[in-house]
């Protein structure tokens, strides 16, 4: 199969009757790995928490045999009780080895969700504007690229 597909998924958040809810526009073999992107990481990242570590937006009927794993800051998982609170969110640490394991599993069904702009763009989050860093930030599209 091809490495990049012709027509890559989109997952557009819109808002519903005040609630945002995720749309598939493509779907995915479950017998296969992928890494999604978010953006706007935002200063806590409470949308991709909601949308992926929960089912607030229904995430496991839109993509069924999908297991999504948020991926935030190694640091967090340094402090006692709150990283068995992350790990038990469904979160990973976002270290080199964690995305690289979280490719590599065998018959496939991980998806690993990573802030496109990582903690530079958390910082740089105002009422209004968008801004996605990505300058410094292809770490991740070399790992899809080794892990096919």
């Amino acid at each position: 199969p091809p490495l990049i597909p012709p027509n890559p998924p989109v997952i557009p958040c819109n808002p519903r009757n005040g609630v945002w809810q995720l749309q598939r526009t493509v779907e995915l073999d479950p017998g296969r790995n992928y890494i999604f992107g978010f953006h706007p990481h935002g200063v806590l990242a409470a949308g991709a928490f909601a949308n992926f570590c929960t089912e607030a937006t229904g995430f496991g009927e839109l993509f069924p045999g999908l297991q999504p794993h948020l991926l935030t800051l190694p640091c967090w998982f340094r402090l006692p009780f709150f990283r068995d609170y992350l790990l038990a969110g469904g979160l990973v640490s976002s270290a080199r080895s964690s995305l690289e394991f979280l490719l590599s599993r065998e018959g496939g069904g991980h998806v690993a969700v990573i802030a496109l702009g990582g903690p530079p763009e958390s910082l740089d989050a105002h009422p209004g504007e968008l801004t996605l860093r990505l300058r410094d930030r292809k770490g991740f599209v070399r790992i899809a690229l080794e892990h096919g």
